[in-house]
């Protein structure tokens, strides 16, 4: 079995188990070509985690604030918190909790799923292709079992992937996109 059908393999299989723990959902297909070096970077990535794969989470508070944060690639647009998934995760789950945690130093606990996307990433000169699986999951920060207040985000200065944290009644107009979707509004 090739790189390419081992990726495929456990996007499906991560989509089983996805589908196990949090019922149906819908899942989004899209289609990429990209050069050879690019392409065979990504394989780099699926050799090393089992798939390329990324999560976030909208994970919101008992009372009903959302958490977003600005990266620095688009400083003035709000996203989620999330990212890549590594092998030692156990689960797309797994990546979005540590990767909110990471982010922003808020726990959360995951409760549903929000949106999937498998991105076919093709080659560019050749027939072959993997695909990217994204999971965006809706989750609660980790006060609700306790009562107490929201923990406020960490301040991101020491983290150079994210410049800023921040809890939101009303998420702000430049949002990325998508959000608004994933958001219900």
């Amino acid at each position: 079995m090739t790189t390419e059908d081992d990726a495929r393999a456990a996007v499906a299989a991560e989509r089983e188990c996805l589908a196990e723990r949090f019922g149906v959902f819908e899942v989004t297909t899209t289609r990429v070509e990209n050069d050879p070096s690019f392409y065979e970077h990504g394989l780099d990535l699926v050799r090393e985690a089992g798939m390329l794969a990324d999560a976030g989470a909208v994970v919101r508070d008992s009372r009903d604030r959302v958490l977003l944060v600005r990266h620095p690639d688009a400083p003035e647009t709000w996203g989620t918190p999330g990212g890549g998934y590594e092998a030692a995760d156990d689960s797309l789950a797994a990546t979005a909790v540590r990767e909110v945690r990471e982010e922003t130093g808020v726990r959360c606990e995951v409760t549903d799923v929000l949106a999937v996307r498998v991105k076919t990433i093709e080659h560019s000169e050749e027939p072959r292709s993997y695909p990217m699986l994204t999971t965006d999951f809706a989750a609660r920060s980790g006060d609700e079992s306790s009562g107490a207040r929201s923990e406020q985000p960490a301040s991101a200065i020491d983290d150079e992937e994210i410049l800023e944290a921040r809890w939101f009644v009303d998420p702000p107009a430049t949002l990325h996109d998508r959000m608004r979707d994933l958001l219900g509004q």
